[in-house]
C-alpha cells in the first residue's frame, strides 16, 4: 500500500508537470508560431550629383556643330589672362615658371575661374572656347605645344560653337559612394597614389599567391606570372577600396579617386602575362575625375 500511495504521487505530480509546460510554453496545438522578426535594411542614399564643372554652361542652350568662325577681335581675353593669373596664385604646383605640368588641373581651373566670372568656357582637346550668350563664342590658345602658357584669340564663331551636347558619365562602380563624374583633360604630373597603388599590388601577390606563378618572371624582371588576370585586377581595386578609394578596371588600366576633383590611372600588368610594378605603373591623371 505504501509502494502505491507513492506511485500515485509520483503520477500526478508529472501530470501536472505536462499541464504547466502545455499552458507556459506557447506549443499548444492552438497556438501560432513563433515567426522572428527580420529588420528590414535602411535604402541605401544614391551619391548625391556631382556639381556641373561649369554652372554658367549649365544655364545656356547647347552650341551649334555648324558655326562658321573668323578672326574679328576678342571678346573675353583679358578674363581669360586674368583666369591664368589667378589659377598661378591659388595652384602654384600646377606650373614650373611658364611651364604647365599639370594638364587637367590647368584647363579645369581656367573653366572653374571663368565660371565665377559669369563665363561659360570648355575645353575641346586644342583650344579653350569661351561664351557668355549663344549668340557667338571665342576661341583662344592657352598653351603652346610645348607646354608653356600661351594668351592668344583664336576666332570668334557665330552662333556658339559649344557645347554640343551635355556630359552624361557612365554610373559609379558598385561600393563607389561618390557620384559619377567626367574629365576635362588629362596630363601626367607627379602621380599623389602611386605609393598606396604599389602597396596594394605587393599585399595582392602575398595575401593571393594562388594568382602567380612566381617561377615564371618577365624577362630581366622580377615581376611573376598571372595566372587570372581579371582576378589579380579585380584583387588590386579591392586592395585599394580598403584604404578608401573609388576604383575601377577599364579593361587597361585601374582607375582610382578619392574624390572628383581628380583621378589617377595605372598599369599594373606588363603584356597581359606579368605584373607591373614599379614608378612605371603611373599613366596619367585626369581632372574632374574620369568615373
Amino acid at each position: 500500500m505504501r509502494f502505491l500511495g507513492t506511485r500515485l504521487r509520483w503520477i500526478a505530480a508529472l501530470a501536472l508537470a505536462a499541464l504547466s509546460l502545455g499552458t507556459c510554453g506557447g506549443g499548444g496545438k492552438g497556438d501560432a508560431p513563433t515567426v522572428p522578426v527580420v529588420p528590414t535594411a535602411p535604402p541605401v542614399a544614391a551619391p548625391t550629383p556631382e556639381p556641373p564643372l561649369s554652372a554658367s554652361c549649365e544655364r545656356l542652350a547647347l552650341g551649334s556643330g555648324s558655326a562658321a568662325c573668323r578672326r574679328e577681335g576678342a571678346s573675353f581675353l583679358g578674363e581669360v589672362i586674368d583666369a591664368i593669373d589667378t589659377l598661378r596664385g591659388e595652384h602654384p604646383e600646377y606650373f614650373r615658371g611658364d611651364t604647365v605640368v599639370n594638364l587637367g588641373g590647368y584647363y579645369a581651373g581656367l573653366i572653374r575661374i571663368l565660371d565665377r566670372e559669369g563665363l561659360c568656357a570648355a575645353y575641346d582637346g586644342e583650344e579653350l572656347a569661351v561664351k557668355d550668350r549663344n549668340e557667338f563664342s571665342d576661341q583662344y590658345k592657352v598653351l603652346t605645344s610645348w607646354y608653356e602658357i600661351r594668351r592668344a584669340y583664336m576666332v570668334t564663331c557665330y552662333p556658339a560653337v559649344f557645347p554640343i551636347a551635355r556630359s552624361n558619365p557612365a554610373p559609379s562602380p558598385a561600393g563607389c559612394a561618390l557620384p559619377p563624374s567626367s574629365e576635362v583633360a588629362c596630363g601626367r604630373p607627379d602621380p599623389q597614389f602611386l605609393g598606396d597603388v604599389q602597396a596594394a599590388v605587393d599585399q595582392v601577390m602575398k595575401q593571393r599567391p594562388e594568382l602567380f606563378d612566381f617561377g615564371q618572371t618577365a624577362s630581366g624582371r622580377d615581376w611573376p606570372l598571372v595566372k587570372d588576370m581579371p582576378a589579380y585586377h579585380v584583387a588590386v581595386v579591392d586592395a585599394l577600396a580598403g584604404k578608401g578609394y573609388c576604383g575601377k578596371f577599364d579593361g587597361e588600366e585601374i582607375q582610382l579617386k578619392r574624390s572628383n576633383e581628380l583621378s589617377e590611372h595605372y598599369d599594373v600588368n606588363y603584356a597581359d602575362r606579368y605584373v607591373r610594378s614599379g614608378p612605371g605603373i603611373f599613366r596619367s591623371s585626369c581632372y574632374p575625375a574620369a568615373f
